[in-house]
């Protein structure tokens, strides 16, 4: 979320070639999981001697996208209603929909001013609250997403 809300001052001035849009939608700028060594105490057992690991790589957008649905589909009331039943799908499901179609004004042709990725932006921002809202988070307004944490898995579970 912190990252969705830093493009917002850049796509209320309509500039789509801003730093942070461009970042947010990049598919090689954000590490999700970072590259480990796989050798066995310190000996590479492998044939080649290539005991690098490979980072995991996408953009933060599709890690939300992720993430979201996940969440989105732990809030059920029964397991016998299918998952895009749920109303915490059904708000993601929306804001993917806004956002694929912002993604695809902002990749394909990102200009200075551009008033339909505005309008995308702008209706994501409110299905965004409504999902937040959904899941038991704090709104988007509240400040809790101000500053930027952590997303390294097992760094912090905490929001605050």
């Amino acid at each position: 979320v912190h990252e969705f809300l830093l493009m917002g001052p850049a796509v209320i001035k309509g500039d789509m070639t801003d730093y942070n849009v461009q970042h947010f939608f990049d598919t090689k700028a954000t590490v999700i999981v970072p590259a480990k060594k796989k050798d066995v105490n310190g000996v590479c057992t492998k044939k080649d001697n290539d005991c690098k690991g490979r980072e995991l790589v996408d953009s933060r957008y599709n890690d939300m996208k992720a993430t979201m649905y996940l969440l989105g589909n732990a809030f059920r009331i029964n397991q016998q209603k299918a998952p895009d039943n749920l109303p915490t799908v059904q708000a993601a499901k929306r804001f993917f929909k806004e956002m694929d179609a912002m993604e695809k004004l902002v990749i394909k042709n990102p200009k200075t001013k551009d008033p339909v990725a505005q309008k995308r932006f702008l209706a994501a921002l409110d299905i965004l609250d409504e999902y937040l809202d959904l899941v038991e988070l704090p709104p988007t307004d509240s400040g809790h997403y101000d500053k930027e944490f952590s997303t390294l898995v097992g760094e912090s579970s905490r929001i605050t």
